[in-house]
């Protein structure tokens, strides 16, 4: 992992800097007294670990954490044990007290390279697919939909609804063919007459499942499936 240090005492950051060394997963791209120049460092950097010292002269730690627009994990570094609270609601990976020795700092960094992974390895439900498009015919014209947009998908007549937040459309087809042209790790038929993006499940029991925008009757048919599916889910998260 890439990682940045922030604290206005230079003592600190020299024992942050000989502690990243020796560990074998992290690489300690800078150290920074001053927390402007470490912010423009670490927008153009992009590091994926941040420690970061909580009483500093110009701006506390958990208001230079606040302002970060970065997808960066923290941990505090710091004396006073009243920030806890703080660190909590800004969901940084640690906490380290002052002064803290290299087997809490180990501890610290393996909790952050556990969330690092764990974010590489997000299931489809929590992957956003901007550029994963479905494409069909409905009324003489393709269309590309991105998946994202996609709200549910039920079968009407000789046609499908592919419900999304602005439209709706009804292309002359199947429900068994619309579901041939989807990711089958990322929608699931429920029922002779549902299929759901799994992303947008919220909760489900063996006769309902319920979604942001509607609720679906599971159909006996489709149990199995469905619940192994959701099984494999809650696995992997």
């Amino acid at each position: 992992m890439k990682c940045v240090a922030i604290d206005d005492e230079p003592l600190a950051l020299k024992i942050i800097g000989q502690y990243c060394s020796r560990v074998p997963s992290l690489r300690l791209l800078g150290a920074y007294t001053d927390p402007l120049e470490g912010l423009s460092y670490i927008r153009s950097m992009q590091p994926d670990l941040l420690f970061l010292d909580i009483r500093m002269p110009d701006i506390s730690g958990v208001d230079f954490a606040r302002t970060l627009k970065e997808n960066v994990l923290i941990v505090f570094t710091t004396a006073y044990r009243e920030y806890a609270v703080e660190g909590f609601e800004l969901n940084v990976v640690d906490y380290l007290l002052k002064p803290f020795g290299f087997d809490r700092f180990l501890t610290a960094c393996e909790k952050a390279e556990e969330r690092f992974l764990r974010s590489l390895k997000k299931p489809v439900s929590e992957q956003s697919l901007p550029e994963e498009m479905l494409m069909f015919r409905c009324n003489y014209q393709t269309v590309q939909l991105p998946l994202n947009d996609i709200l549910y998908i039920e079968a009407f007549d000789n046609y499908v609804k592919v419900v999304t937040a602005g439209k709706t459309y009804m292309p002359a087809t199947t429900l068994k063919s619309m579901l041939s042209l989807l990711p089958e790790s990322g929608f699931i038929r429920v029922h002779k007459s549902f299929i759901i993006p799994v992303a947008r499940i919220k909760s489900f029991n063996h006769e309902t499942v319920v979604t942001d925008r509607i609720q679906a009757p599971v159909g006996r048919t489709f149990q199995k499936d469905f619940f192994e599916r959701m099984n494999i889910l809650k696995a992997e998260r």
